[in-house]
This record gives structure tokens, C-alpha cells and sequence, in this order.
């Protein structure tokens, strides 16, 4: 007789920024592909681990007509409360699969964003308004979202998931470039 409760689910999830999984939400000019970024679902679903998308924080502040803002525009309590607010629902989710055992192999995020980077975040040098040319430069620090993640996570003494950015906006890098690298980050992380 089969055991109750048992079945294939492999107890693996990624939590991933939500532009990877809806194009649609990116700022115009910044999509690198029409929907999703389907290599990044086909590399989740070749290591068999789920997806849990995370919200964004730029859509549901501002909306999708926005243009692109930079790190230190978005750097405002009101900003910060959205993505405090955002990253502590995630954070349940942790919460709840570390209960039953998951494993929350990654979180990925966009390096780059000034919301969702890891190592690096947009950062506009000349101040507010909306500039003729995006005249943006990388600094190395996280996105607003990803730095209120990360000590939502903390404050609840939960482990920290390793964290990896795919660095959406280096024009340099092919897409296939991007996933490769990032194929062998989820590779190393489980073990095959």
C-alpha cells in the first residue's frame, strides 16, 4: 500500500525576481526577451526545483509606464517601506518551507536593478528628473528590494539562501553567456 503524503515533489525552490518570469514588467527598453526568460526556467526544471516569483517592487509603486530610476532615486522611506513590506511576505514563504523541510536552494535576482541587484545597483550621478540619456553607472552595493530581503530574512534568524544575480543589463554578455553561468551556480548548489 502506498505511503499517505508522499509524492514527487523534490522540496527545491528558487525564489526569482518577477522581470525574469514577465518581461512585461521591465522599464521600456530594458527587456532582453519578448515574455520570460525561458532558459531560466528550463534550467530550474532540468535540476528539478520550483519557482517562487517574487513581487515587483517598481511595478506596484509606480506602475508600468515608468522610466527607468536609478538606486539612489529609489533610496526613500516611502520605497523602502514597500519593498520592507514585500520582501517580509517572501520571507513567510521561507519561513513556512524551512518548517517542513524545503530547501531554498537560490534566491535570483537582477544585478544591475537598482531594486533587485545583488553586487550591483544603477546609480544615477546627477540627481533626480528624468535625464535625456540614461546616463547610469553600477555601484557596488544591492538594490533597495534585495538589501530589505536580505535582513528580513536575518531579523527572523532563518539561514540565508545563497544569493545570485544575473547581470541583465551587461549588453556585453549573450544571453547564453548569462544562463551558462548561471546553470553552473545551480549545478554547484545541488550537487550534480
Amino acid at each position: 500500500m502506498p505511503q499517505r503524503n508522499v509524492d514527487d515533489r523534490s522540496k527545491k525552490i528558487v525564489f526569482v525576481s518577477n522581470c525574469l518570469l514577465n518581461a512585461n514588467n521591465k522599464v521600456q527598453e530594458f527587456a532582453r526577451y519578448p515574455g520570460m526568460f525561458t532558459e531560466v526556467v528550463r534550467t530550474l526544471d532540468k535540476y528539478g526545483v520550483g519557482i517562487m516569483q517574487m513581487p515587483c517592487p517598481e511595478v506596484l509603486h509606480i506602475g508600468c509606464q515608468r522610466w527607468w530610476h536609478s538606486r539612489n532615486l529609489y533610496d526613500n522611506a516611502g520605497f523602502r517601506h514597500c519593498c520592507r513590506k514585500l520582501a517580509e511576505q517572501m520571507v513567510d514563504y521561507m519561513e513556512n518551507y524551512a518548517i517542513v523541510g524545503y530547501d531554498v536552494v537560490a534566491v535570483l535576482v537582477c544585478d544591475g536593478s537598482p531594486t533587485c541587484g545583488l553586487t550591483v545597483s544603477s546609480y544615477y550621478e546627477n540627481g533626480g528628473g528624468h535625464p535625456a540619456e540614461p546616463v547610469r553607472s553600477l555601484r557596488r552595493q544591492p538594490g533597495i528590494y534585495t538589501e530589505e530581503l536580505l535582513k528580513a530574512i536575518e531579523a527572523r534568524d532563518l539561514p540565508a539562501p545563497p544569493m545570485y544575480g544575473l547581470l541583465m543589463d551587461d549588453r556585453e554578455k549573450t544571453n547564453e553567456q548569462i544562463i551558462a553561468e548561471f546553470d553552473a551556480f545551480i549545478r554547484t548548489r545541488l550537487g550534480a
